[in-house]
């Protein structure tokens, strides 16, 4: 799919990780992607497509994600925190707009919270900052279990969470998530071990961390068993003035439904 407004693909040395972002060029202040865990960038093409929004984009590929480094350590919190701060100190942005879905919610809510000076607004897109251990472990095993595949439309045909895309998103998010081994075969671009380990990190709730006095949206899919109701309604509770929304969506919202996903996000921020 030809894009009306594409991103550049760049490159960027932080402190600790070789990494790729995605740039869309704009006005400031930016407002910075954050992708799911086992995901990459590419989660936010079609939002960003959808926007009316004049501002740049930058989506960065998290450590042992897409394009960025696979180092063999390093998948806590504290290691996504940090280069997300290098990340911004390098790219020379004092303050942005932040939007995360799912575990880069977690990572959005932490870093509102911690540095509160370099985040303007917040949009979370249903977190999981407290995973029910069950999906949890489900989840962690179709990592490993469903890692490889014979072919690009055997992997295009079992994407986890991708019920709901059009086959436009299938086509666009499969081209860009899967590393040719030149036999034929693919595999994901991620590194198993540390998305692993990141999945059994969002058990353990964050509630007692979360501190955020931004202007903040919560958004969940309406259809989503990951970020329930009642956790959304909690977590609007702990931030004053934060408000809330539901998507016709299930879990992964920016390609189940990016252009209900993507007005919402202009809305919010455009109005502050």
């Amino acid at each position: 799919m030809a894009f009306a407004r594409p991103a550049q693909s760049r490159r960027l040395q932080l402190a600790s990780l070789d990494a790729h972002i995605l740039d869309w060029p704009g006005e400031d202040p930016p407002i910075l992607l954050l992708h799911p865990n086992r995901t990459n960038a590419r989660v936010w093409d079609f939002v960003v497509e959808h926007s009316v929004l004049k501002n740049r984009f930058i989506a960065p590929d998290a450590r042992g994600h897409g394009l960025s480094a696979y180092p063999e350590q390093g998948y806590g919190y504290v290691d996504y925190l940090d280069d997300l701060r290098a990340l911004l100190d390098t790219l020379g942005i004092a303050q942005a707009h932040l939007v995360g879905a799912a575990t880069g919610g977690n990572l959005a809510l932490l870093l509102a919270s911690e540095s509160p000076q370099r985040v303007t607004s917040l949009v979370v897109v249903d977190p999981g900052v407290s995973l029910d251990p069950q999906l949890s472990l489900k989840v962690r095993e179709q990592m490993v279990r469903e890692f490889r595949f014979l072919s690009l439309a055997e992997a295009r045909a079992r994407m986890p969470f991708s019920a709901l895309w059009s086959e436009a998103m299938k086509d666009h998010y499969s081209k860009h998530s899967f590393r040719d081994l030149g036999n034929g075969e693919v595999e994901w671009r991620y590194f198993p071990p540390g998305a692993v380990e990141t999945e059994h990190l969002l058990e353990t709730p964050i509630w007692d961390r979360i501190a955020v006095r931004c202007p903040t949206l919560a958004i969940r899919g309406a259809g989503s068993a990951v970020f329930p109701l009642a956790n959304m309604q909690r977590l609007c509770a702990l931030i004053p003035g934060a408000t809330s929304a539901e998507i016709e969506a299930d879990h992964r919202v920016s390609q189940d439904n990016p252009r209900a996903l993507a007005p919402l996000i202009d809305s919010f921020i455009g109005g502050l």
